[in-house]
């Protein structure tokens, strides 16, 4: 069924209407220039590369204005647009006396966009961790879609990963106190640690990274200061909340930067990003390295083709190394190499000899049993 919000969606000429009243609404003069500029994150009008009415979309730019003509008309009952200049710079001003005519259309809209987010939610019930679903939904109808669609296999949306760890539950809280700013009491116990440790925290971020969620933020009288790391499975118990205890946060943007050269979540104390060299050393591996980046910083060095010591194509990263990227490469086994700085390359060449023993080992083992 065709919605007849002329606001609502993504396609282009949903957002030229949106474009087009924008500019309506500051009952200022513009032109189809100005709003085709924008659509395309234009500075300027100017810095169109020909003219609008060559520019792909035109169409639907009309139709949207002719679209949202008509709807001021039937909601003013009279034309509120005026126009001055010829066809090659024709102007528009809206005149209308009512500040926003179309308020309850562009409502309408945002309800529209709500449900259809409901919808997803209803749909990826088996992706997203239930607890989180039946925290923002606790108090709505639409939870009993929601486990009714999950009970009945009925999600279009799932996930490969394991997300059935321990202490889901414990993420909308921790969520909550993130955003209330709240200082927590946790009792934390570290797979490498014998015994549990209490900690006064300040949580401040949560980064989920393949399947498992962590808390970052200030475990006082413990290093770092601002990225402790607990792996939410690991926590014991319900964290008590601590509100005679005055909550830091992290410095703006702390997070965004702490992530940027990472992949994962974890640091090594003293390491420092670095440009690393990636072969590829088959088309199919070069295109899957392609299409999934291993990090957002990834660059192509060189297409997949025949060199004179071989057939393969280059990629850099700018990353941090960390036992993520590590495992990230080496699960694409002889697929990809490392190939420089040297000392990374060595790492890897470390692990995969002490892979290779291991595996030795169990070969004639299995050798001396036959």
């Amino acid at each position: 069924m065709k919605n007849p919000n002329i606001f609502f969606g993504e396609s282009c000429k949903a957002q030229f209407v949106n474009i087009i009243y924008k500019h309506l609404m500051k009952k200022e003069w513009f032109t189809n220039a100005d709003v085709m500029a924008e659509y395309l994150n234009l500075k300027s009008a100017n810095d169109l590369p020909y003219s609008v009415t060559k520019c792909d979309n035109y169409t639907q730019l009309k139709k949207a204005f002719n679209e949202l003509k008509t709807a001021l008309t039937d909601k003013m009952g009279t034309d509120c647009i005026e126009s001055k200049g010829g066809n090659r710079d024709k102007s528009f001003r809206y005149t209308g006396s009512d500040p926003n005519p179309l308020e309850e259309m562009r409502k309408a809209m945002a309800i529209n966009s709500i449900q259809q987010y409901c919808q997803f939610c209803q749909d990826s019930a088996g992706f997203f961790p239930t607890s989180w679903l039946e925290y923002f939904f606790k108090d709505c109808k639409d939870l009993l879609a929601i486990k009714k669609k999950r009970q009945e296999g009925k999600q279009i949306l799932t996930s490969s990963l394991d997300r059935i760890l321990s202490n889901f539950d414990l993420l909308p809280l921790l969520y909550e106190n993130i955003n209330k700013h709240t200082v927590l009491s946790i009792k934390y116990k570290p797979y490498e640690e014998k015994e549990a440790m209490d900690l006064v925290f300040h949580p401040q971020h949560l980064r989920e990274y393949n399947g498992r969620w962590h808390l970052f933020g200030k475990a006082e009288d413990r290093t770092p200061e601002w990225t402790f790391d607990i792996a939410i499975d690991r926590i014991i118990g319900k964290p008590r909340e601590l509100y005679k205890v005055k909550y830091e946060a992290a410095p703006a943007n702390f997070y965004k930067e702490f992530f940027k050269d990472k992949v994962g979540v974890s640091h090594i104390p003293g390491n420092e990003a670095v440009d690393i060299i990636i072969r590829a050393h088959s088309i199919n591996m070069y295109k899957l390295t392609e299409t999934k980046p291993i990090h957002h910083s990834q660059k192509i060095l060189s297409d997949f083709e025949e060199h004179e010591d071989g057939s393969y194509g280059d990629f850099s990263i700018h990353v941090e190394l960390n036992n993520e990227l590590i495992g990230r490469i080496l699960q694409m086994g002889d697929g990809l190499e490392v190939v420089s700085p040297e000392n990374i390359r060595k790492i890897f060449a470390d692990r995969i000899e002490n892979m290779h023993r291991l595996y030795a080992k169990g070969t004639k083992a299995s050798d001396g049993d036959s």
